[in-house]
């Protein structure tokens, strides 16, 4: 990511936030970031669910103090950046061979979205036992909802710390939105490529809001594939695959 980007990088950043929301909702963007606000948010309206708000992670009711100090506090991504972001990274993709596991899922609001997608499984791996009752009942009621677009029924939760989480014998489509820090991003690197190295499935990383991107950078097995730079920090990510072997090509457009 440019994070003292020169003119060039500004006006890519803008052409970018562009692309994902659109001109009108561009300029809400910038005057939104100017006066350090956020946007209105409708998707609970929509889905029926509860999964906006903030919490922070000392509130989450956490037991593990040092888990604890390496959590990130729960914010909802926007619909539209959820959107884009599966967009741009399942591309040729044969998401009936995927699962899409979102590390810090917080409520599940990344599920319901990817459970718009075919994937063979979604799951959402959680620290916060009061997230993860929030993020259960709220898949209970959209996947009820006769009405709501669903592709995959298979949904769950697991309520454990993402450093501990083993991973289904399939092929990964990892989703993070800043959901933790230090050693235990660093022991999910290490668990992600020992997997791919072990199995030789597919892991790619969807990483939104990438604050620990350079860990990946300087460790070894993951290769940026693409990354998407607008005005909030917040809604950029970067795009990775961990391969331990022989490296693969994967179609995607780079945005820089």
């Amino acid at each position: 990511m440019q994070y003292n980007p020169d003119s060039s990088g500004k006006f890519t950043i803008v052409m970018n936030t562009y692309r994902v929301f659109g001109f009108w909702e561009t300029i809400k963007e910038v005057i939104l970031y100017l006066l350090s606000q956020k946007p209105h948010d409708d998707f609970d309206k929509k889905y029926g669910v509860v999964t906006s708000g903030v919490t922070e992670s000392s509130d989450a009711g956490i037991a593990d103090e040092t888990a604890r100090s390496l959590a990130v506090g729960y914010v909802p991504t926007r619909e539209v950046v959820i959107r884009h972001i599966l967009q741009n990274t399942t591309r040729n993709l044969d998401l009936q061979e995927y699962s899409f596991i979102d590390l810090g899922c917080g409520k599940g609001r990344t599920l319901i979205v990817a459970a718009q997608q075919p994937f063979e499984e979604v799951i959402g791996v959680e620290l916060s036992p009061l997230h993860c009752k929030v993020a259960e009942t709220n898949i209970d009621r959209y996947l009820s909802n006769t009405q709501n677009p669903v592709l995959c029924r298979n949904v769950r939760v697991s309520c454990v710390n993402a450093a501990d989480f083993v991973f289904p014998d399939t092929n990964l489509l990892i989703y993070m939105y800043r959901p933790f820090l230090g050693p235990i991003f660093k022991h999910v690197a290490e668990n992600l490529r020992r997997f791919q190295s072990v199995t030789g499935h597919r892991v790619l990383i969807a990483y939104s809001c990438p604050v620990e991107e350079l860990m990946l950078e300087e460790y070894p097995g993951f290769v940026k594939r693409t990354e998407y730079q607008v005005i909030s920090m917040d809604y950029s990510w970067s795009f990775w695959e961990c391969q331990a072997k022989e490296p693969s090509v994967l179609a995607l457009t780079e945005h820089r």
